[in-house]
């Protein structure tokens, strides 16, 4: 596609993506912030969510269809960093984690083995269910951020917030995964 001057432009697909990457990185920052001392740097971080974006070459329909593709991308993206620091890791698994409110809104790559954990027990979870956990928990969106994202209400949100996370509590339980 040209534009008036004859001079090639970026496809939507590309703009959009770099339209968004200034967002990823506002929320990488802001989450990676809580991170302890082996914490991921944020512009890494958004440069691999950012090239599993563009291996997908997929057309983004709006800003809520951009952000749920990232939140997939960002839990692929920590899945893979948390299995490797596990398997580097000498002397076996922590102390079980504790999954509550604070850590729920934090970006978990702090913990290698309850991002392995949660990605594991998100299999019980519904296709909604899995969206509401990719943005909320793997990308750190606020409950109104995600709301917004997934085009409901901030109130329908927080009540689905609250079964999802006695759902993966429950299955991490069962597990011996959390105390």
């Amino acid at each position: 596609m040209r534009d008036q001057t004859g001079t090639a432009r970026k496809g939507s697909y590309d703009a959009v993506v770099e339209l968004m990457y200034a967002e990823l990185k506002r929320v990488a920052r802001a989450q990676l912030r809580r991170e302890r001392a082996d914490s991921l740097h944020p512009t890494r971080l958004v440069n691999d969510v950012y090239d599993r974006l563009l291996q997908y070459r997929m057309p983004f329909e709006n800003r809520e269809h951009f952000l749920s593709a990232a939140a997939t991308a960002m839990r692929r993206v920590l899945v893979e960093r948390a299995r490797r620091v596990t398997a580097q890791r000498r002397g076996g698994r922590t102390p079980a984690a504790t999954l509550d409110e604070s850590l729920a809104g934090s970006l978990p790559a702090a913990d290698s083995d309850l991002v392995i954990d949660v990605d594991r027990a998100m299999s019980i979870l519904r296709e909604d269910q899995v969206r509401l956990t990719e943005l909320k928990f793997f990308l750190g969106l606020t409950l109104e951020e995600t709301a917004e994202a997934m085009g409901i209400k901030a109130e329908t949100a927080k009540k689905r917030w609250r079964v999802i996370k006695a759902l993966l509590f429950r299955e991490l339980s069962a597990a011996g995964q959390i105390s």
